[in-house]
């Protein structure tokens, strides 16, 4: 009345007399009955916590069972572990045009240790939500933070509009009060987490609701960073009648381009905890891009310009400026009212699970459980 096989690579099987008791899972698909040798029948057999059991059988039936060897499914600390990090620290200064792996670096938002990837990486592609995105980083708390690169899944170098959400976004619709760089502002207020949204947190949100309100399970509250600190020698004012910097300018290389030091910290006051945001200057400059330097090698490069979540300026013209990845793939600024693109990023939560196989290349990516 029944047969059984194994397999050891899900492909060939062998025929087997025992049941395997541990090691091997049942493959569902695979698995049927028949009727009267001829009629394949599903349903026959059903597997509740382990237990595989026989049901209506007839003395014409006969049930075919198939075994897979059991893999574990990788997790988050395995993609670290495989990635091997660097415990040095990369000159900012430069463009990372070749692979320049995976490095660690103290994160100051969410405590502990950050992996982030850099340059011409090839290993960070993930699968989820029927969408294709790459890994920025691992962030302190274990989740992994992700930036959307489209309905599949682009080689590096690779000019396209498909991993960009929405294109003509809007900062935010004006442009002539220092307050409309924040992700959210408040007028006559430097630093607000609440507030009036920007376009581009309202366009975010959307987009979260159109393709992945249903995957919320899976994405994390994130921490999101719109630091509008005050750069050196300049003070903050609500009007746009004088030019000022953010701290943002003395750290891109946009004041010296030789001084570049990115960080992962955040003022408590500017830091958003969502289920979408994006990117910013400082995890732009950690992946490789450079201040008005071309770079069309490293994974961050679309041939599109789109938005960070980081002010640059304000200036005496009446208006606000926000930095943003420009089509040559280096890092630039627009005025808050710029028609620029929208490219979320999220955050895995920690416990997130990836089919086993899976090696994070574009033709074999991680594939969330």
């Amino acid at each position: 009345i029944m047969a059984m096989y194994k397999s050891e690579d899900k492909t060939n099987y062998t025929e087997i007399n025992e049941m395997p008791t541990s090691g091997y899972l049942i493959n569902e698909e695979k698995t049927y009955c028949t009727i009267d040798n001829k009629t394949q029948v599903k349903g026959k057999i059903k597997t509740v916590n382990g237990i595989h059991g026989l049901y209506n059988i007839t003395k014409n039936d006969k049930c075919y069972l198939y075994f897979d060897k059991y893999v574990p499914p990788i997790t988050i600390d395995n993609i670290i572990t495989a990635a091997s990090p660097k415990n040095t620290t990369p000159n900012f200064a430069n463009a990372a045009e070749s692979d320049e792996g995976v490095y660690k670096v103290s994160d100051g938002m969410y405590g502990g240790t950050s992996y982030y990837w850099r340059g011409a990486v090839t290993n960070n592609y993930v699968k989820f939500a029927g969408k294709c995105w790459r890994i920025v980083r691992i962030n302190g708390d274990g989740s992994m933070r992700l930036i959307y690169d489209g309905t599949t899944c682009h080689t590096n170098g690779t000019k396209t509009t498909d991993s960009i959400a929405k294109t003509g976004a809007a900062y935010n619709i004006s442009y002539d009060r220092s307050e409309y760089v924040g992700y959210t502002y408040t007028t006559g207020s430097q630093r607000t987490t609440s507030g009036s949204p920007s376009n581009l947190k309202t366009q975010n949100e959307t987009w979260y609701s159109n393709n992945l309100a249903s995957y919320a399970s899976k994405i994390a509250d994130g921490k999101y960073c719109n630091d509008r600190n005050i750069g050196t020698s300049y003070s903050w004012s609500s009007q746009t009648s004088s030019t000022f910097y953010y701290a943002g300018y003395d750290r891109s290389g946009a004041k010296n381009a030789s001084s570049v030091s990115p960080t992962l910290s955040c003022p408590l006051g500017d830091v958003y905890t969502l289920k979408v945001g994006a990117i910013t200057m400082d995890e732009v400059v950690m992946a490789g891009g450079k201040w008005r330097t071309a770079n069309s090698s490293f994974y961050l490069y679309n041939g599109n310009f789109y938005w960070t979540m980081s002010p640059y300026n304000t200036s005496s013209v009446s208006q606000a400026g926000t930095f943003d990845v420009d089509p040559n793939g280096y890092l630039d600024w627009s005025r808050v009212s710029y028609n620029s693109g929208l490219r979320p990023v999220i955050n895995l939560k920690p416990d997130t699970l990836f089919a086993a196989g899976g090696n994070g290349t574009q033709s074999n990516p991680y594939v969330v459980e």
